[in-house]
């Protein structure tokens, strides 16, 4: 990517306690703290300006539990297709969804979407490992763009576990995947299980990098959590977080765990890259100097 990376943010748009009850989530209904809870439309608008402002958000997904108000969702997908910029992508993630309802996602403004069959599917999750797929296959018949990672990778995840994941990303064509660590999620079944550190993750995504390098659709892999070393290691997107996250027990995790675009962008500088992609190809220096205007 000619030492070029991207930003994507992702704004949690609304919680309840989730009927998948994944065992590493803080939505999980057996063990969760949070209530139903939405953003309203001004919020929404403002999170999503706080992202876009300077227009280089490459991607902007926007999350919602696995049982979702179809309707909420879709004009949550209409105002950000209003707000962001026009080479801003917006992506959906979303639970187990239709083709006809892809197809209405598509029309509101959508151009991707994150789905995943991930580490433990139906072992520590109530959802099925073939209804996943089922989504990804319903997704990609209704032109929507794939985007997927391995995750919540834990200490106990083997290298075997961890490649099979991998090559999903080749069976469903993906255009961005990566990798994810479990974090330790206080109150949820793996709370006390420990989680793999930035070295590990970050040989983790090299071995994932070298796996896919003959996709050529395929240009820009993330590591979450961001670390410098995951980012020497191949990685070239970053997440900027804010609203409900499944990774914290926080009601808005920009507070928290999450990075700003800010923080983003100074993890990518000081990792090396020397350019910031936008949504459309286009590209913007990635200097100090710009890095400091766009905080004026």
């Amino acid at each position: 990517t000619d030492n070029t990376a991207v930003i994507f943010g992702q704004i949690g748009v609304e919680c309840s306690p989730c009927t998948a009850d994944c065992d590493f989530c803080s939505f999980a209904a057996s063990t969760t703290g949070f209530e139903a809870m939405r953003l309203d439309d001004e919020t929404i608008v403002e999170k999503i300006d706080g992202f876009c402002k300077d227009g280089d958000l490459y991607g902007l997904w926007l999350m919602t539990m696995h049982e979702y108000d179809l309707e909420y969702y879709l004009h949550v997908l209409k105002l950000a297709r209003e707000h962001a910029p026009a080479e801003t992508n917006i992506y959906t993630n979303v639970g187990d969804t239709s083709y006809e309802d892809f197809c209405k996602m598509k029309e509101a403004g959508a151009s991707g979407v994150y789905h995943i069959c991930r580490l433990g599917e139906g072992e520590h999750t109530k959802l099925d490992p073939e209804a996943r797929f089922q989504t990804m296959e319903n997704a990609r018949r209704a032109g929507l763009a794939i985007l997927d990672a391995v995750e919540p990778i834990g200490p106990e995840h083997t290298p075997e576990q961890l490649v099979e994941k991998m090559f999903l990303t080749k069976r469903f064509h993906s255009i961005q995947t990566g990798s994810m660590k479990r974090i330790a999620v206080p109150g949820t079944p793996f709370a006390d299980k420990g989680e793999i550190n930035h070295f590990t993750l970050s040989q983790i995504v090299s071995v994932q990098c070298l796996a896919l390098l003959d996709m050529e659709t395929l240009p820009w892999i993330g590591i979450h959590e961001p670390c410098e070393a995951g980012y020497l290691s191949g990685a070239n997107l970053i997440s900027a977080e804010t609203g409900v996250n499944p990774r914290d027990t926080a009601e808005d995790t920009s507070a928290s765990r999450g990075l700003d675009m800010d923080a983003s962008r100074r993890v990518l500088f000081e990792a090396g890259f020397t350019h910031l992609c936008k949504g459309d190809g286009t590209k913007v220096p990635l200097t100090m100097e710009y890095i400091e205007g766009c905080n004026r």
